[in-house]
């Protein structure tokens, strides 16, 4: 600053040239601020197009997903509805399953029923043929005892 004081003093220059020297100084530096500026906004209006073309190539993108979206959201409704299609094919062979089971169990007691009235009926045989042995040992027996007799007998009247 004190320099500047010091220069003042020795310009050999009016306060009115000066004044205006310096007038025209700031209006040198404004000039400058505006070329700035306006080499600024030109670049902002060159940068336009290029946002322009973003924000569209956003909304491409933006409903090509949609459309993808939209597709899958398609195919998961079919993969839905087949699988909906599968649940009650599969509900149907569940119930003829259990129909079936039904149909074991009620073959399952009548086996039991005929495995205990055969067993029961193979006890009766075995009683019977116990007892058929029986008789027939001791008729064999006394077949025996009979033919023993009719020997003795047929020997003592042989003459001789």
């Amino acid at each position: 600053m004190g320099e500047n004081t010091t220069e003042a003093i020795n310009d050999s220059r009016s306060f009115e040239e000066r004044v205006f020297a310096r007038f025209d100084a700031v209006d040198r530096r404004f000039d400058a601020i505006e070329i700035r500026i306006e080499r600024l906004e030109m670049k902002q209006l060159d940068t336009k197009p290029i946002w322009e073309r973003a924000l569209v190539a956003i909304e491409e993108t933006n409903a090509a997903m949609r459309n993808g979206f939209a597709i899958v959201g398609h195919a998961i409704d079919q993969i839905n509805a087949r699988l909906d299609s599968m649940d009650k094919r599969f509900d149907g062979v569940d119930a003829r399953f259990e129909a079936m089971d039904k149909r074991f169990d009620g073959i399952d007691a009548r086996f039991e029923a005929l495995s205990t009235e055969l067993n029961d009926g193979f006890r009766g045989v075995e009683g019977k043929i116990e007892v058929l042995n029986q008789y027939l040992l001791e008729f064999r027996a006394d077949q025996l005892y009979v033919d023993k007799r009719l020997q003795k007998i047929e020997s003592g009247s042989k003459p001789s």
